[in-house]
């Protein structure tokens, strides 16, 4: 695998929380597998809401007609080329935030390109952590892992995830022994050396 063809990003509005520390963590586990991963926080750009105008159907190179006005189509690019991703993301409510969300929504350009070129059959890795407070729910992340199935199919991604719970105030993954080793695991099992 390619230089910072690994990308990992985090997807929480909230710094040093449990997804920033899951991301940290992936982000270690990576390096030590002898990969160099990028390390991005969602947080730290613009991006805004999909108007559902569909204009980038009909738009060439199914450009969206926000991208001159935020930093969406820089990061569905990044995540489109790279050749493994893992997204980090609190569950807000039963599913992802709403910065994720709007990322999400925003690839609606990249599935319009899909719908009418086609893609070539990679099927690059993508690897989902979720964490939620809640300690009960047995629907409890069905939506986001939908959600996250559809919205990587374009970029030809297989979805593999880890759904946490019980993870809810800053520091509960990092002083929790048991549940970084099944992040380790899942990370082991998952990551090409």
């Amino acid at each position: 695998m390619k230089k910072n063809n690994f990308l990992i990003l985090g997807c929480s509005p909230r710094k040093g929380g449990n997804s920033d520390y899951a991301a940290h963590r992936v982000m270690d586990l990576t390096l030590n597998k002898g990969l160099d991963p990028e390390l991005l926080f969602l947080r730290d750009y613009k991006v805004m809401p999909c108007l559902g105008c569909h204009q980038c159907a009909d738009a060439k190179n199914f450009s969206c007609v926000l991208d001159k006005h935020d930093q969406c189509r820089e990061l569905l690019e990044i995540i489109d080329q790279a050749e493994m991703a893992c997204f980090c993301s609190p569950i807000y409510f039963y599913h992802v935030p709403a910065g994720f969300k709007a990322l999400i929504d925003r690839g609606q350009s990249f599935y319009e390109r899909w719908m009418q070129k086609g893609i070539t059959k990679k099927h690059k890795k993508a690897l989902c952590v979720l964490v939620a407070g809640r300690k009960k729910g047995e629907n409890l992340f069905k939506g986001s892992l939908l959600t996250m199935k559809y919205f990587l199919e374009p970029f030809d991604y297989d979805l593999s995830d880890l759904c946490l719970k019980g993870v809810d105030l800053k520091n509960d993954l990092k002083e929790n022994l048991e549940l970084q080793a099944v992040l380790s695991d899942f990370c082991e099992k998952n990551i090409p050396h």
